[in-house]
């Protein structure tokens, strides 16, 4: 699906996303271990990269009324608190709950938001 200008940047920091789950998924195949290992070398990284990037994707949609927004809101807020998790399980969970938030984004909230609110997001990304 061709993404318009305004939303482009973030979908290229969702494929980079995806990359982070995909490895996560991949090593915890071989073991908690390596998965832990892995993420105690990115995880600082990963934060301060999901943290601007929902920064971002928050103010964009200031003013927008839009029943979506509701699960990208708590989807954000129980990210935040999965992205500091130090063990096997909470590693997953947050790499689980990151690939689906970036598919619902991606198929189900970005079309509507750029169908039917294009000049809000203009607006917004020019603050």
């Amino acid at each position: 699906m061709k993404r318009s200008a305004l939303l482009q940047p973030l979908s290229r920091e969702h494929h980079t996303g995806l990359v982070y789950v995909k490895r996560l998924q991949d090593l915890s195949e071989q073991g908690s271990d390596s998965m832990l290992s892995y993420w105690a070398g990115i995880c600082e990284a990963v934060q301060t990269d999901l943290n601007a990037h929902f920064a971002e994707e928050e103010l964009l949609v200031q003013g927008i009324s839009e029943p979506l927004l509701n699960r990208f809101q708590e989807e954000h807020r129980q990210l935040r608190s999965l992205m500091s998790a130090q063990d096997a399980e909470g590693v997953k969970a947050f790499a689980i709950l990151l690939k689906d938030h970036i598919r619902f984004e991606e198929r189900e909230l970005f079309p509507p938001l750029e169908a039917c609110h294009y000049d809000i997001l203009q607006r917004n990304r020019q603050r």
